[in-house]
């Protein structure tokens, strides 16, 4: 961090950086923050860089919002010296990583920016890993980032009102959207046909319309859309699967776990059983030529009792 001197500024000299990514303040979060202010002042400097006569904020603008409600003629900062553009967006991002859990759209919106300013000082775009280094985001996040700013900008505005709604009610949330994006993606990649016979916008409606008419009840769901597409991979007739998808994606009330269920669970299902049951005759050679209390007797005849009814025994 470079050298600073921290001084007492009047809060009218100071303005919002406009490189923040953060332009959500929930009035419950602000709240809390006042309540402590109002009490016990601002007890942590804000961070700032000089701008001719004025001030930039680089760190703390919850707690300059707070005072200016308050009525605070003053804050403590820390001066810094003016950073370049980039050096002041990856400042932001990292006071995100390393503090506040920030909204995704937030970051999303600014990390074009950030690809294009190391793409010009490095002379070739950043990879992932470059990105995460100099952001102090993790790979994952970037890569949801990613899913945000690839959508229409009506559904990021739709994602922006969500975001000014306490937490518990939102409904239409980031993670939503991404659970959605993740999964046509994957559609997009393996059943190609079915987005662009269909269209990508069309297929987004249907499956808003369905969560928010119910019939989708878990964003959590969407996963098994990506299992549907991918049913070549636990050999299930892929036609078969398709069709599937084809009557979730339009205005019905078929469900995302009815077409998992008429499609591809069984057979996901019998994977996960071989997978378990590998794993349990593994863990069971560890018993051989051991005794075993009653507990363990009655576990292992109720499981043969189960595996006989399976076999047709």
């Amino acid at each position: 961090m470079a050298e600073s001197n921290l001084k007492e500024i009047d809060l009218d000299l100071i303005d919002r950086n406009p490189e923040n990514p953060r332009i959500v303040f929930r009035p419950s979060e602000m709240a809390q923050l006042m309540d402590s202010i109002r009490l016990y002042g601002v007890q942590v400097p804000i961070s700032v860089y000089r701008e001719g006569k004025r001030f930039v904020l680089i760190d703390g603008e919850r707690r300059w919002r707070c005072s200016i409600k308050l009525n605070l003629k003053k804050i403590p900062a820390l001066v810094q010296a003016k950073p370049d553009r980039l050096t002041n967006l990856l400042l932001m991002f990292n006071i995100h990583a390393l503090r506040e859990q920030w909204d995704l759209l937030t970051l999303a919106a600014k990390l074009p920016d950030i690809q294009k300013l190391l793409h010009k000082r490095n002379d070739r775009p950043p990879t992932e890993k470059e990105l995460s280094i100099e952001t102090g985001l993790l790979i994952s996040v970037i890569r949801r980032c990613k899913l945000l700013i690839a959508l229409p900008e009506k559904y990021r505005q739709s994602i922006l009102v969500e975001l000014q709604k306490p937490k518990p009610q939102q409904i239409f949330t980031e993670d939503f959207f991404i659970e959605m994006e993740r999964a046509l993606k994957t559609v997009e990649r393996n059943m190609p046909d079915v987005v662009n016979n269909i269209g990508k916008d069309k297929i987004r409606e249907v499956l808003i319309s369905k969560f928010k008419d119910g019939v989708i009840t878990n964003r959590v769901d969407f996963r098994q859309i990506a299992k549907i597409a991918r049913a070549d991979k636990v050999s299930v007739d892929v036609s078969e699967a398709r069709e599937s998808l084809v009557r979730l994606f339009h205005n019905n009330s078929y469900s995302i776990t009815s077409a998992y269920q008429d499609s591809v669970g069984f057979a996901y299902d019998e994977r996960d059983l071989v997978t378990k049951v590998t794993g349990l005759a593994s863990f069971l050679t560890s018993f051989e030529n051991s005794e075993i209390d009653d507990d363990v007797r009655e576990a292992l005849e109720e499981l043969q009792a189960e595996i006989d009814k399976l076999l047709g025994a």
